[in-house]
């Protein structure tokens, strides 16, 4: 059989959306030749109905038209993005839609950005670091190498020296893409353009393409592709988070980035950029760090995708964070609070 021109038959006549009985009709009048047909479904987020010709594993979709643009995370997605945040990964939709309430409903770029900083503070204290380091992070091994420089990056931003906590995590995301782009057979070697390193992402997604489709010999690839899933596909959606951050902030040609952008790796990098050594600066690349380490799950096969609990080891780092935290004062003397304050607006 034809499998291209019967589904291309079936969708024209409109059999697809009538049930089985007319599929099966359609296809007999094609004079296609099959054995038999039943109702399957792609199982996701969203299910994608359709039907599978038994015999030899084909996949008709009923109707791809069903499952609407901007469902799922997409608005989170693009509403965090306002503020160049990469959707936060080991949190509840309840608490992700209150913070994207506020923003999206903000009258200045400063009340959106006041926002964004106060959900960043209050999802990363010291001790919930201490949980992600030791409970996420240290179980993929494409985090391995990097470890001790993200810790140290911690104690840096616990003692107050958000610069340097900046610029010595800066490197371990880069490293990270390259260890994705092994583990997806896409070595990156020593590239540092943006188009070479996004290529990682794009592989990433094709993997969750596949197992969608998985035990399926044929299914209409040139309308059930990575852009279709990114609809309603959460794991797809919370890639292309990272991808379009990449893209356009992080990696982002710096003379076209928007003034309040700071967060560029080449702007920093150059010293071209001042103002970047913030508190809120520093909890968005360890948010990205965090959904980074999503990505690792997904390309390593194995982790828990929730919250990670409190540890032995998670408590002890928790506590050197805090000892970090009752150092500041000796480290920067006229340092007013020991904690960063979240900004209260009126």
């Amino acid at each position: 059989m034809d499998f291209a021109k019967a589904y291309k038959q079936c969708r024209k006549s409109m059999a697809l959306g009538r049930g089985i009985k007319a599929v099966e009709a359609c296809l007999h009048r094609g004079k296609h030749e099959f054995d038999s047909l039943q109702e399957a479904k792609l199982s996701c987020f969203r299910d994608i109905r359709g039907y599978k010709i038994v015999s030899s594993g084909e996949f008709f979709p009923r109707d791809l038209s069903e499952i609407k643009v901007g469902s799922g995370l997409a608005w989170y997605r693009d509403t965090f993005a306002t503020t160049e945040i990469v959707l936060p990964p080991y949190h509840s939709f309840g608490f992700l839609s209150e913070y994207g309430g506020k923003i999206s409903k903000s009258n200045s770029e400063e009340e959106r950005y006041a926002h964004a900083n106060n959900m960043l503070l209050e999802m990363y204290t010291p001790p919930r670091m201490a949980d992600l380091i030791c409970g996420a992070w240290s179980q993929r091994i494409t985090f391995a190498q990097y470890q001790e420089q993200l810790i140290e990056a911690v104690k840096a931003y616990c003692l107050g020296l958000y610069g340097v906590a900046i610029v010595g995590i800066l490197p371990c995301i880069e490293g990270f893409l390259r260890e994705l782009g092994k583990h997806v057979s896409l070595p990156v070697k020593d590239a540092v353009n943006i188009e070479t390193l996004l290529k990682v992402f794009h592989r990433i997604k094709q993997g969750e393409l596949k197992r969608l489709v998985a035990g399926y010999d044929w299914y209409p690839d040139k309308e059930l592709t990575i852009n279709y899933l990114s609809r309603y596909h959460e794991r797809v959606q919370m890639l292309e988070s990272m991808e379009m951050y990449f893209r356009g902030c992080f990696y982002g040609h710096t003379e076209s980035l928007p003034s309040h952008f700071v967060l560029n790796r080449h702007g920093i990098a150059h010293g071209f950029f001042k103002g970047y050594a913030t508190p809120s600066n520093f909890l968005r690349l360890f948010n990205l760090i965090s959904l980074l380490s999503f990505a690792a799950i997904l390309v390593e096969g194995r982790g828990s995708m929730l919250q990670p609990g409190v540890t032995t080891d998670s408590e002890a780092l928790a506590l050197n964070f805090t000892k970090c935290l009752l150092s500041r004062r000796y480290v920067q003397p006229n340092a007013q609070s020991i904690l960063p304050s979240p900004i209260i607006l009126g």
